[in-house]
C-alpha cells in the first residue's frame, strides 16, 4: 500500500519522556497506597514486597518498550487506585465502628455524671479523650465500667426511684443520646434533627481521618451550647455550618494537593532546573485552596506544553532531516509556515508535477502524508501517472524509514490507503508553471 497515510514518528527524546512521564505516575500511586498502609497499620511484607517488584519492572524496562510502558503502566495506576480505596474503605469501617463506640461511651458518660448529679453522688471526674485510639477508648470504656458500677451499688440502695430517674437509666440501657449534656433536654424533633447532623458531620470528619483537635473543638463548642437560649437553635445551625464547611474544604484540599503534588514530580523528569519548582513545592505546606487550584493547573499546563513542544521540536527536526537526505527540499520559509499551520508541501524538483504534503496538529502526535499533484496543471496528469507518483512515493517513505530509524527514529503507521484509491489532492506548488503560460500566451497575440 502506497497511498496517503498517516503515521507517528516516535524520537528518542519522547521514548525518554514517555517512560520517565509513566515511571513518575506510577512512583507516587506506589507511594500513596504504601504511605497510606504504613500509616494505617495496614502494610504487611506481601503488600511491601509486591508494591517493590512493581516499580522495579517498569524501572527495568528501556525507552525502547515505550508501547509496553505506555500501554501497562496507566493499567497498573488504575490497579493501585482500585487497591488503595479498597484499603481506604477498610480504614474507614474500623474508623466508623471507633467513633461509634466513643459515640456510645461519651453518650453514657454524660447520662452517668447527669444521675451522679441528681442523687447527690460524688464520683471522681474525668474527661472523654480529646484523640480517638482504640487504646484510648479502651480506657475510658473502663473507667465507665467502674462508674456504672459505682452509680448502680448506690442507686440500688434506695427504695424507690423518679420518674426521671427511671428515665435516665432506660436511656442509659439504650446508649442513644447526642455527644452533649444537652442532648436530651432537646425536645423538638427539629433540634433533634439539627444534632443528627452534627454529629454525623463529625463523623466523616472522624472516618476521613481530618485532624481529632478540630473535631473535638466543635464537639466543646457543642457543649457550650444551651438548650434554653431563644437562639439555641440558631447557633446549633451555625455550628453545622462551621463544621461542613470545614469538612468540605479539607477534602478539597488533599485533593488538589495531590494534584499539584503529582505535576510536580512530572515537571522534576524533564530537568531540575526550573527555579518555580521549589516555590510551588512550598505552597503545599500552607496554601488556600484557591491559592494550590490555580498552581495546580499551571504545573498541569506547564508540564502538558513543555513536554509536547520538546517531543515536536524532535519530531519537527527529524522529518526535516529525513525529507532533505531523501531529496526534498525545504526552506526556512517553508519551515516557518509549517511551525504555524501545521502543514507542509515540498517536492525534489521545482518544475515537479507531484510533491509531498505533510499534515499534522501543531504537537505532530500523527502525521498524514500523502502524493499532491500542482491545481495549475491538471491538463498534463493522468490517472496512471497520479498511481505511478504515489508508487514513487512508496518507495521514498521506505527510503525515508531506513533515514529515520539509522537515526533511532521510528515510523509507526497506523493508517494507509491503497494507490489510486483516493484522488490525489491539488494544491499550488509554486512551480512557475502558471507564470510561463502567461508569457508564452502573451508571445502568441504579439
Amino acid at each position: 500500500m502506497s497511498g496517503p497515510k498517516v503515521v507517528r514518528i516516535v524520537t528518542p527524546q519522547e521514548r525518554q519522556i514517555i517512560k520517565d512521564r509513566w515511571l513518575s505516575q506510577l512512583a507516587y500511586a506506589l507511594k500513596r497506597t504504601e504511605d497510606y498502609a504504613r500509616n494505617n497499620n495496614l502494610l504487611d511484607i506481601d503488600l511491601e514486597k509486591g508494591l517493590a517488584e512493581t516499580y522495579e519492572h517498569f524501572a527495568n524496562l528501556t525507552i525502547d518498550d515505550y508501547l509496553q510502558i505506555e500501554q501497562e503502566a496507566p493499567q497498573q495506576i488504575k490497579f493501585l487506585n482500585a487497591e488503595l480505596k479498597k484499603l481506604q474503605k477498610k480504614v474507614a469501617s474500623e474508623r466508623t465502628t471507633d467513633w461509634d463506640s466513643f459515640k456510645h461511651l461519651k453518650s453514657t458518660h454524660n447520662e452517668l455524671k447527669a444521675l451522679s448529679m441528681e442523687n447527690n453522688i460524688t464520683i471522681e471526674p474525668f474527661n472523654a479523650p480529646s484523640i480517638i485510639t482504640k487504646s484510648h477508648l479502651a480506657t475510658y470504656k473502663s473507667q465507665i465500667d467502674d462508674l456504672y458500677e459505682l452509680l448502680q451499688k448506690s442507686i440500688s440502695k434506695v427504695d424507690e426511684l423518679s420518674e426521671e430517674q427511671l428515665d435516665m437509666q432506660q436511656r442509659l440501657l439504650q446508649g442513644d443520646s447526642m455527644l452533649s449534656v444537652t442532648a436530651w433536654k432537646a425536645k423538638l424533633p427539629g433540634t433533634k434533627s439539627r444534632l443528627k447532623k452534627l454529629e454525623d458531620t463529625l463523623k466523616e470528619m472522624y472516618v476521613h481521618e481530618m485532624s481529632q483537635e478540630k473535631i473535638q473543638a466543635l464537639i466543646d463548642r457543642c457543649g457550650l451550647l444551651d438548650s434554653s437560649e431563644a437562639n439555641y437553635e440558631v447557633q446549633l445551625d451555625s455550628l453545622i455550618i462551621d463544621a461542613a464547611d470545614f469538612t468540605k474544604n479539607e477534602l478539597a484540599l488533599r485533593e488538589a494537593r495531590e494534584d499539584l503534588s503529582n505535576s510536580l514530580l512530572l515537571i522534576e523528569t524533564l530537568g531540575k532546573d526550573f527555579k518555580f519548582i521549589s516555590q510551588w513545592r512550598e505552597k503545599l505546606k500552607n496554601s488556600s485552596l484557591k491559592d494550590l487550584l490555580e498552581t495546580a493547573t499551571k504545573a498541569r499546563e506547564f508540564y502538558k506544553n513543555t513536554s509536547e513542544n520538546r517531543i515536536a521540536e524532535a519530531r519537527r527536526k527529524a522529518i526535516k532531516s529525513a525529507l532533505e537526505k531523501a531529496g526534498y527540499t525545504i526552506n526556512e520559509t517553508m519551515q516557518t509556515a509549517w511551525v504555524e499551520d501545521g502543514r507542509l508541501v515540498v517536492k525534489k524538483e521545482s518544475n515537479s508535477l507531484y510533491g509531498v504534503e505533510i499534515m499534522s496538529p501543531t504537537n505532530l502526535s500523527r502525521i498524514q502524508a500523502r502524493v499532491v499533484a500542482d491545481e495549475n496543471r491538471s491538463n498534463e496528469r493522468s490517472p496512471s501517472l497520479d498511481k505511478n507518483e504515489e508508487e514513487t512515493w512508496c518507495d521514498n517513505i521506505d527510503h525515508i524509514r531506513t533515514l529515520l530509524a539509522d537515526e533511532d527514529l521510528e515510523i509507526i503507521i497506523d493508517k494507509m490507503e491503497e494507490p489510486g484509491a483516493i484522488p490525489l489532492k491539488e494544491v499550488s506548488l509554486n512551480s512557475g508553471y502558471a507564470a510561463r503560460s502567461q508569457n508564452v500566451e502573451k508571445k502568441r497575440r504579439n
